[in-house]
C-alpha cells in the first residue's frame, strides 16, 4: 500500500484537446496521440526478444520457487518472512504466462493457482468483508505472527482479485469456481465509510484473533485517479452480489489533477509520481482497448481520459525528468530511468517525480528501479527497451553484472534497485516489483493478461456500468 494526498492543478488546453471540445482554460481531456498506436504495434528485435524471454524467465521463477509450504503462497519480499496476497495476485497472473512460455505444464501451474486458492479460502483469520489481510503466513496463507500490520488492505486485495480472475480464466474448472466465490464474497461497500464515499484503505480488528469482531477503518482513503485507485473502484463497481458494490460515480468522482512538465503534453498525475501510480491497473485492465472514458455520463466536471495514453505520457515525461537530473546523478541517462517504491541498501524506498500531486521531488541519490521501465515496455517500448538493454550490460568494479542476476546462479533477473553513483545494487527481490515487470513485457509482447482479464464476466460488469468503451 502506498501513500497520497491531495493538491489541484490546472493546465492551459492544448490544440488537440480544444479539437476534442475542451473550454479555454479548463484541463485538457487526455486524448491518444499519434504516437499512442505507434507504441501498441511496436515490434521488437530477435535480439529485444531474447532479452524479454530472460527477463520474463528470471521473474517467473521468483513466483514458482520463493513460495511457502504448502500454501505455496509467494514471499512479499525474497528476504522477508511473510506472504502477501498483492504478490499473490501477481503470482496467479504469472502462471498462465509460465505456461504460455512452456516453463511450466498446464497440469502444474492449474494445481499451483487451485492449492493457493484452497489455502486462503480455508481461514476466516485472514480476511474481513470478504477482503484479505495484507501479509498471510507465507506456509499456511492464514494470519501470521511476524509482526507485520494486520490490515485487511482493499488495495492489496484489488491486486489478488485481478490474479484471481486472470487464473480462473485460464485455467477454468474449480479455479474458476474458487475464483468466483471469492470475488462474490468480497463487500466493496462496507469499506465506503467516507462521508463523500471513498473507500477507506483498509481495516484493522480490535483483537487478532476476532476477526470477525469490532475493529477500525483506516483513516486514509483512495481518492486519487492513479493505478491504485483505478484498480481499487472498478473492481468494486464491477462486484456481482448485490449490496457489496459501489456506484459507478465513486469511479469518476476520483481526483483528476492535471499537470505537465515545460511544453510537454499534460496528463493527470498522481500524489507522488513514482512509476508504480501509472503502471499496476494496467497490468490487467486494456484501457488502450477502450479509448477516452466521460465523467460528463455521470454529471461530473472532469477531464476525459484515455488512461493508456495518460501513463504513455507520464513516462516520457517521467524518463526526461530523469535525463534532465543526469549532470547530478551518476545512475541517470538516456537509457537509465525509472524511479518507483523499491528495495535498496538502504531500506523501502517511495521516490517522488515532478509533476505530481506533492510537487515536491525526492530523487534519493539518483537510485533507479529496473522494474520501472520494464513494466511501462507497455506503453514506451522503444525507450523501455533500451533501459533493459542498458540495465543488462552495467558491470561493477569487479567487471561482473552490476544488475543482473543470472537464475542458473540463483538470482531473479534484475535487482530490486542500483545506483552507480553509491556502486550499490539490491540484492533482494519484491513480489509487487518482479509482478508488474512481469506482466508489463508480457502485454507488450502478446496482450495474454489484457485477453484474459478482460474476458471476465464481472470485468465486463464494471466496464458496462462505468460506460467505458461505448462510443
Amino acid at each position: 500500500m502506498k501513500c497520497q494526498t491531495s493538491v489541484i492543478a490546472t493546465v492551459v488546453c492544448i490544440t488537440l484537446a480544444l479539437a476534442a471540445g475542451c473550454a479555454a482554460g479548463a484541463p485538457a481531456d487526455i486524448v491518444a496521440a499519434p504516437k499512442s498506436p505507434e507504441a501498441v504495434a511496436y515490434s521488437f528485435t530477435p535480439e529485444d526478444e531474447a532479452l524479454l524471454d530472460q527477463v520474463q524467465y528470471a521473474c517467473f521463477q521468483y513466483f514458482w520457487k520463493e513460495v511457502g509450504s504448502p500454501a505455496k503462497l509467494a514471499k512479499d519480499r525474497h528476504k522477508g518472512p511473510v506472504g502477501s496476497i498483492a504478490s499473490a495476485g501477481f503470482q496467479l497472473s504469472a502462471l498462465p504466462i509460465g505456461v504460455e512460455r512452456g516453463w511450466i505444464t498446464r497440469e502444474d501451474g492449474e494445481r499451483r493457482a487451485r492449492t493457493l486458492l484452497q489455502a486462503l479460502a480455508a481461514h476466516d483469520d485472514n480476511k474481513r468483508f470478504g477482503v484479505y489481510i495484507h501479509y498471510p503466513d507465507i506456509d499456511t496463507a492464514g494470519q501470521s505472527h511476524e509482526g507485520y500490520e494486520l490490515l485487511a488492505s482493499t488495495v492489496d486485495h484489488a491486486l489478488l482479485m485481478a490474479g484471481v480472475i486472470t487464473a480462473g480464466q485460464y485455467f477454468g474448472g474449480q479455479v474458476r469456481h474458487m475464483a468466483d466465490v471469492m470475488i462474490a464474497e468480497t463487500n466493496w461497500r462496507a469499506f465506503a465509510v467516507e462521508p463523500q464515499g471513498y473507500l477507506s484503505m483498509g481495516w484493522t480488528p480490535d483483537d487478532p484473533k476476532k476477526m470477525d469482531g469490532p475493529g477500525t477503518f483506516h483513516k486514509a482513503i483512495w481518492s486519487w485517479a492513479s493505478d491504485e485507485e483505478l484498480l481499487v473502484y472498478f473492481l468494486a463497481v464491477g462486484a456481482p452480489t448485490p449490496g457489496y458494490s459501489v456506484d459507478p460515480e465513486m469511479y469518476y468522482r476520483l481526483k483528476r489533477n492535471v499537470k505537465q512538465h515545460k511544453d510537454m503534453p499534460p496528463y493527470v498525475v498522481s500524489w507522488g509520481g513514482p512509476l508504480f501510480n501509472y503502471v499496476f491497473a494496467h497490468c490487467w485492465i486494456d484501457y488502450r482497448a477502450l479509448g477516452p472514458d466521460d465523467p460528463s455520463k455521470f454529471r461530473i466536471d472532469a477531464p476525459r481520459v484515455d488512461w493508456f495514453e495518460n501513463s504513455r505520457r507520464a513516462v516520457l515525461t517521467h524518463r526526461q525528468r530523469c535525463i534532465e537530473q543526469a549532470k547530478r546523478f551518476k545512475t541517470f541517462s538516456e537509457n537509465r530511468w525509472g524511479l518507483s517504491a523499491c528495495a535498496s541498501h538502504k531500506g523501502y524506498l517511495v521516490p517522488q517525480v515532478r509533476p505530481n500531486g506533492s510537487d515536491q521531488d525526492e530523487w534519493f541519490n539518483g537510485t533507479i528501479a529496473p522494474y520501472a521501465a520494464a513494466s511501462a515496455l507497455m506503453f514506451t517500448p522503444a525507450e523501455s527497451m533500451a533501459a533493459l538493454h542498458a540495465f543488462r550490460e552495467l558491470r561493477g568494479k569487479d567487471g561482473k553484472p552490476l544488475v543482473w542476476h543470472d537464475p542458473s546462479e540463483g538470482g531473479y533477473g534484475f535487482a530490486d534497485s542500483f545506483n552507480l553513483d553509491e556502486q550499490q545494487a539490491s540484492d533482494d527481490y519484491v513480489g509487487i516489483d518482479q509482478g508488474p515487470m512481469l506482466l508489463g513485457i508480457e502485454n507488450a509482447r502478446s496482450g495474454l493478461i489484457w485477453r484474459l482479464f478482460m474476458s471476465d464476466k464481472n470485468v465486463q460488469r464494471a466496464v458496462k456500468r462505468l460506460k467505458l468503451g461505448d462510443e
